[in-house]
C-alpha cells in the first residue's frame, strides 16, 4: 500500500477503537511493521486535523498511545447526543468500581466482584470504556476517553473520576466498600506484623 492508503487505515483504526492505541497495538493490528512510520503517519493525520481546525483531534496519552476524540471544548456541548451504553446493573457496578479504583489490577476487581466480572470486563473493553493493558499475570484496568464523554468528564482525569465516583459507590455498594475495608485492615495487620 502506498502512503495515502496507510494513512487512512491509520486513521480508520483509530476512530473505531474508540480507545488509546499503541504504536505495538497498530502495528500488529494493521500489518505495518515499522513503528516510526506509524508514528509518522499519525502525526501527519494529527497536523491535518488541527490544519482543519477540526472538532477532532488526534493525540498521544498514557505515553506511547494514541487516541482520536472530539476535542474537550465540544465534548461538552453534544454529550447529550451520545448513545449510552446499555449495561445491565452488574456490568454497571464492575464499571463503577474500575472508575473508582483505578488503575486497579484485573484480578481484584474478580475478587470484589466474582467470576462474572470477566464478562462484564470483556463487555466495557468492546465498548471503549475501559482498557486493558498487561501486567505481570494478570491486567491492569482504567476508564477511557470515550467514558469519560460519555459520562460528562471534560477529560479521562482518574482523580476526578475517582473522587465523582466515591459518593456512587460508598452510597450504592456498601458489601463492595466493607470488603474493600477489610482487605485494607488485613493489610494493615500484615504490615504490622512484618516490620
Amino acid at each position: 500500500m502506498g502512503l495515502l492508503e496507510d494513512k487512512a487505515l491509520v486513521e480508520a483504526a483509530l476512530f473505531v477503537s474508540g480507545r488509546p492505541l499503541s504504536l505495538k497495538e497498530l502495528s500488529k493490528a494493521l500489518g505495518i511493521k515499522s513503528l516510526d512510520y506509524l508514528e509518522k503517519l499519525i502525526e501527519l493525520i494529527a497536523a491535518e486535523y488541527a490544519e482543519r481546525k477540526s472538532a477532532i483531534e488526534v493525540v498521544r496519552v498514557l505515553g506511547d498511545k494514541f487516541v482520536m476524540q472530539v476535542k474537550q471544548e465540544y465534548s461538552q456541548r453534544v454529550i447529550h447526543l451520545m448513545p449510552r451504553p446499555d449495561l445491565r446493573t452488574g456490568e454497571l457496578k464492575t464499571l463503577a468500581l474500575i472508575a473508582y479504583l483505578q488503575p486497579i489490577e484485573q484480578s481484584k476487581i474478580v475478587k470484589l466482584r466474582g467470576s462474572q466480572a470477566y464478562e462484564h470486563i470483556k463487555k466495557l473493553i468492546q465498548m471503549g470504556l475501559i482498557y486493558a493493558e498487561p501486567y505481570e499475570r494478570t491486567k491492569i484496568l482504567g476508564t477511557t476517553q470515550k467514558f469519560a464523554e460519555l459520562y460528562g468528564f471534560p477529560e479521562n482525569d482518574p482523580n476526578i473520576i475517582k473522587e465523582a465516583f466515591k459518593k456512587v459507590v460508598h452510597a450504592e455498594y456498601t458489601d463492595i466498600i466493607e470488603k474493600l475495608e477489610g482487605k485494607y485492615e488485613e493489610d494493615t495487620k500484615a504490615e504490622v506484623q512484618d516490620s
